[in-house]
């Protein structure tokens, strides 16, 4: 091997060295994604949903989901599996955009104005609270505020879309079953004979 072909190999070991230390570098600076919403869809059995003085909770019997004080609604089904769809689908940042409580107002993270979310389980357990708000940044993100704690984080998506405290947007009133005509049977009536004598 020539001492030109052994510089330019050592040259290039050099820099695949400071390439790889670049890059370890450059990772730790990326905003990664977490879970947010760990539990699936079968361990939640009640949702609570609170935003200002409104509030709505959804509760699951056996395998139905209804709307608790409006038992004249039945579920839409399509809205609660989007809402579930968009729920496991949603992760965080890893690095808080704040972990100052004064800044929640400024995030709508507040008690006030942020819109409350708490998810629970079997025996009533709660798997979850946060606190939703829109984004300053970003319309197709969130700020969340998780359980008590003081940060704030942007999620992957905009859920607030679906966190609704109206009971018709969850809910519809049963359509009537269409009463069927009964059938009459074809009878044919006989003329009366002819009783003028042609």
């Amino acid at each position: 091997m020539t001492k030109q072909a052994k510089l330019a190999l050592g040259a290039l070991a050099v820099l695949a060295v400071l390439y790889f230390i670049n890059s370890r570098a450059q990772n730790q600076y990326e905003a990664k994604d977490t879970d947010l919403f760990s539990k699936n869809r079968e361990h939640i059995t009640r949702i609570y949903i609170q935003k200002n003085s409104e509030e709505l909770e959804l509760v699951k019997e056996d395998t139905l989901w209804n709307i608790s004080g409006h038992d004249t609604l039945s579920m839409k089904k399509n809205i609660l599996n989007n809402f579930f769809d968009d729920l496991e689908g949603i992760e965080r940042e890893e690095s808080p955009i704040s972990t100052n409580p004064k800044n929640w107002g400024k995030y709508s993270v507040d008690d006030s104005s942020g819109t409350h979310l708490s998810l629970f389980g079997l025996n009533d357990k709660e798997l979850g609270r946060y606190v939703l708000g829109r984004s300053k940044t970003n319309w197709s993100q969130n700020a969340i505020r998780i359980d008590d704690n003081p940060e704030v984080y942007l999620t992957s998506k905009n859920i607030l879309h679906r966190l609704q405290t109206r009971p018709t947007y969850w809910g519809e009133k049963p359509k009537p079953l269409e009463e069927e005509e009964p059938e009459l049977p074809d009878i044919t009536i006989p003329s009366p004979p002819d009783t003028t004598g042609s």
